[in-house]
């Protein structure tokens, strides 16, 4: 049975909350169709920067690599640090936002089935904003 390894990286705040429900769901799945799952938790975010001087270290990141996918959790106000910085490293270019609409969940606006596509590493993400005036910043 192939074994795939899941790097966890709890996050800040609610993070570590809802990194466990989801933890909690993937064992369900593991289970029910014979998934063999490998979670390692791993360092970084807030907490990661307090304790150790730096909010995603190289540990991390080489475990992250060593692994089949990663499960982020939100991070607080290190999130350039990490979340920015594993965007731009992985080359994880588009935040995929799915929007839709299920039977018998009450909706103001009956179906609806859409993606927003973000962009995910350029413009102010990469900080090349600049000020045109007083009023106007542009990426």
């Amino acid at each position: 049975m192939t074994t795939y390894k899941i790097a966890l990286l709890p996050g800040d705040g609610i993070g570590p909350e809802q990194t466990q429900a989801t933890c909690a769901v993937l064992e369900a799945v593991e289970k029910k169709i014979g998934l063999h799952l490998k979670i390692t938790e791993l360092e970084g975010g807030d907490g990661c920067l307090e304790k150790n001087g730096v909010a995603l270290p190289d540990s991390t990141i080489e475990a992250i690599r060593n692994s089949d996918v990663c499960l982020k959790g939100p991070v607080g106000e290190s999130a350039a640090e990490v979340v920015v910085r594993l965007r731009l490293m992985f080359d994880l270019y588009v935040n995929l936002r799915p929007v839709k609409t299920y039977p018998n969940v009450p909706s103001i606006k009956p179906n609806i089935d859409f993606v927003i596509v973000r962009e995910n590493t350029e413009d102010l993400y990469k900080g090349l904003e600049f000020m045109v005036n007083p009023t106007v910043l542009l990426p």
